[in-house]
């Protein structure tokens, strides 16, 4: 598999709490580990007081969130105004907002493969340096391998602290795996033996082997990634030379066409939703594309028709080739432009706490970032999945770390979709899109004609 991008590795673990924040500048040291302590509005700092922070963040986030928002602006006599947004239209937003500095947003809320474009174009705050000014240092309860992903370029110091663990996974049916006496699947080998003998068993009473997304763009790419390092390559070397016109990327395609056989009719058109509850429905035994917020729901008594029979690991690979997840965060940062960075970083410190993301997790099914809370017995014990996650989110491999990914993602996923859909071969999706990935890194003056 390609080198772990150094981003990815671990980092020091230090401290960063509210506490600090609100006493460091009086010279003391930082308080131990542990989430802000409540305050009135009166004991709020005066800085806050009276303050309007704008929070850009996804459509889907934001009823989530509100209680706790509304619980900090009373207590601090601040409004936090929130801004949500499909998923699309916040990535255009916050290109147009971050990249010219309008001042539009206090907080963003951004998805791990975005960092490198605001982060490494300085479009945001270097919150390492905030902290310094406030005598702060970051908390050692963050999953360093998470909290990684807002240091880009690495060692330039950290410009998004995650508050969303999103870390893809593979999962597995233990019943049926058992009752047809079929081993775990360690290699994609053994996932594709494993849903055909599924499929054709138990095919016709609506079981099938496989859960893929097919869907073009993000969907049929995120599921196809896994695979792909699966087979020991990537879609880059360290060059950014495209890689999928090798045999490893053939090989992996194959795969996937393959499976893509062996999923629920219609795969051509599952996108992420579709795939979990294809999984919570009883409906697929195995697949390689599931998240945490899909994982709640296979928990959820009240949703699911599986709870306690699914399980969850490492991608498979092939012999060979190291195993890795993949990450899918969400990190908080202060755009350039924002005026009020101070009430911002107050906040972002307040939310990211153990207590607040504890409550996320048990009361909004939003994964954690921190070890405490990952490892909290009374989280464990609602959701025994949680030590699995936490292990995926130590192997976890983002994406490329490149700020053209999403202009990427956009070509591979949408000719891995036409090939699901079986409008063009396997090999000739792998060459027209490495063909226009090496056009786009070439006019981005990434690699030379």
């Amino acid at each position: 598999m390609t080198p772990r991008d150094a981003t990815s590795a671990a980092t020091p673990r230090s401290r960063f709490d509210r506490r600090s924040l609100l006493k460091g500048a009086a010279g003391i040291a930082a308080a131990t580990t542990g989430a802000a302590s409540k305050r009135s509005a009166f004991a709020a700092p005066a800085f806050l007081q009276g303050s309007t922070v704008v929070f850009a963040l996804g459509q889907d986030d934001a009823p989530k969130i509100q209680p706790l928002v509304d619980e900090y602006s009373s207590a601090n006599n601040v409004t936090i105004e929130l801004q949500p947004n499909p998923f699309a239209s916040l990535l255009e937003k916050l290109t147009l907002n971050l990249t010219q500095a309008t001042g539009a947003y206090d907080i963003v809320s951004m998805d791990d493969p975005w960092m490198p474009q605001f982060a490494g174009g300085q479009f945001l705050m270097n919150l390492q340096e905030l902290m310094d000014q406030r005598g702060m240092a970051v908390d050692e309860d963050f999953v360093p391998e998470l909290l990684a992903l807002g240091d880009f370029p690495a060692g330039t110091g950290l410009r998004g602290i995650p508050w969303v663990g999103n870390v893809q996974v593979f999962a597995w049916r233990t019943d049926v795996l058992e009752d047809m006496e079929i081993a775990k699947p360690e290699t994609w080998d053994d996932v594709l033996a494993a849903a055909q003998a599924i499929t054709d068993a138990r095919g016709a009473e609506g079981l099938y082997g496989i859960g893929l997304r097919g869907q073009a763009g993000n969907p049929a790419a995120t599921s196809f990634l896994p695979v792909l390092r699966g087979y020991g390559t990537d879609l880059f070397d360290e060059n950014w030379e495209p890689q999928l016109e090798t045999p490893e990327a053939l090989a992996a395609m194959e795969t996937q066409l393959a499976l893509a056989k062996l999923a629920p009719p219609g795969v051509e058109n599952v996108g992420h939703a579709e795939n979990g509850i294809n999984m919570y429905e009883g409906i697929i035994a195995q697949s390689g594309d599931i998240w945490p917020d899909q994982l709640l729901q296979i928990y959820d008594p009240e949703l699911s028709k599986v709870v306690g029979m699914v399980d969850i690991g490492g991608e498979p690979a092939q012999e060979g080739v190291s195993p890795a997840n993949m990450t899918g965060n969400w990190l908080l940062g202060i755009p350039e432009g924002s005026q009020n960075a101070e009430a911002a970083l107050d906040f972002i410190v307040w939310f990211t706490a153990p207590e607040q993301q504890l409550r996320l997790l048990m009361d909004q099914n939003i994964p954690a970032t921190r070890f405490s809370v990952l490892e909290n017995p009374e989280a464990v014990e609602k959701l025994p999945f949680l030590p699995g996650l936490l292990a995926a989110g130590r192997n976890a491999l983002p994406r490329p770390r490149t700020p053209y990914y999403n202009a990427v993602e956009a070509i591979y996923g949408r000719y891995v979709a036409e090939a699901i859909a079986g409008q063009i071969s396997g090999e000739e999706a792998l060459t027209n899109a490495n063909t226009e990935i090496r056009d786009l890194m070439v006019r981005e003056g990434v690699l030379a004609a």
